[in-house]
């Protein structure tokens, strides 16, 4: 039977990654390129020790299997690999922006809905999908801190790395009394994010798009007894984001 491999999905993954970080890395380099006659925007904006803002994301996520010891019995023999397969989601939230000095900042994020959708896929020995895929729709309420250190100003733009954790609550009550067995998932998560990111001083707003990892530190499935279940001892969620971000 296959074991799940991590580095095999982020694979999937690597040609678009590899495509918004050399977006990135042009951005840098044509701001960090002084230019003759350049007019310089919002040159008073780093002098609030507060700012506000609210940013657009769009995610890619998936969940990332861990095999249990009963994978291995009789009642999986037709089963060869148990999958999270990758799945877009859309993100909307509100910022604050608090300052330590210059190149330090504190962005807390108070509010920040995120619309997931995903799904744990089960394959035959031939490749195949024999069985119902497992999807488990949700909306999420996900507050964060996060530390951000800036590059010195170039003209109007900054490089930034940023890190931090963030909360993530399903919304609403899911209806767990069926007859039919399901993949059941808990309703809190915990995460862990970093991701790299550009500034962009214009006259009236600052505009920073932003690529960020997060992994979820927590076992997000619930410990329920049945053959959806019984072949998978963690769960922990996958999030790849382009953030727009929007400020004073």
């Amino acid at each position: 039977m296959q074991t799940a491999n991590l580095w095999h999905k982020l694979h999937i993954h690597r040609a678009k990654i590899i495509v918004l970080f050399l977006l990135f890395l042009s951005l840098s380099l044509v701001g960090q390129t002084r230019k003759p006659g350049v007019t310089l925007h919002r040159m008073d904006s780093d002098k609030k020790n507060i700012k506000y803002g609210f940013m657009l994301g769009f995610h890619q996520n998936w969940y990332g299997v861990k095999y249990s010891n009963q994978f291995t019995e009789d009642t999986y023999d037709d089963v060869s690999s148990i999958s999270g397969i990758s799945r877009v989601g859309f993100d909307l939230g509100f910022m604050v922006n608090l300052k330590l000095d210059d190149q330090f900042w504190v962005r807390v994020v108070p509010v920040k809905v995120g619309l997931y959708q995903n799904i744990v896929r089960y394959f035959d020995n031939d490749g195949n999908v024999t069985l119902d895929d497992q999807l488990i729709e949700s909306t999420r309420i996900e507050p964060g801190i996060f530390m951000k250190y800036r590059s010195v100003r170039r003209n109007n733009s900054r490089m930034y790395i940023v890190g931090g954790v963030s909360g993530s609550f399903r919304s609403g009550k899911e209806d767990l009394n069926t007859v039919v067995d399901r993949l059941e998932i808990r309703k809190m998560n915990v995460k862990v994010e970093f991701g790299i990111g550009i500034e962009q001083y214009f006259k009236f707003f600052k505009f920073a798009p932003e690529i960020r990892y997060a992994r979820g530190i927590m076992n997000v499935m619930n410990p329920t007894d049945n053959f959806w279940h019984n072949g998978i001892d963690r769960l922990v969620t996958h999030n790849f984001t382009l953030y727009l971000h929007f400020s004073d």
